[in-house]
């Protein structure tokens, strides 16, 4: 299985918060479940981090079967049709949004 992960790095001004997070979760994480091939897709939150850690905000966690799974799915109009939807909810979150693509090592 194949983990894409979008970590959110920076801040939400604390009332800006509940709007976001509402956002991210009933309007965006049904959108990205549309994407061809996507097994899963999970929303987290951070809630508590070591001292020194990144300033993980928020974090998607997408599932695909292969990783040509993923590289369809993020090539497909689906995707270029939620990338619109994400940025106009962003306005609030300051900071960074990076990428990173794991393989499970279990059975």
């Amino acid at each position: 299985m194949i983990l894409r992960s979008a970590l959110l790095l920076g801040t939400v001004a604390p009332a800006d918060q509940p709007a976001f997070d509402a956002y991210m979760r009933d309007a965006v994480v049904p959108e990205i479940g549309t994407y061809p091939g996507i097994r899963g897709v999970t929303l987290r939150k951070l809630v508590q981090a070591d001292e020194g850690a990144p300033p993980l905000y928020m974090q998607f966690d997408l599932l695909f079967e292969t990783l040509a799974d993923m590289e369809a799915a993020l090539a497909s109009p689906v995707r270029t049709a939620v990338r619109d939807r994400i940025k106009a909810g962003m306005a609030p979150f300051q900071g960074t949004v990076t990428h990173v693509v794991s393989e499970s090592l279990e059975g």
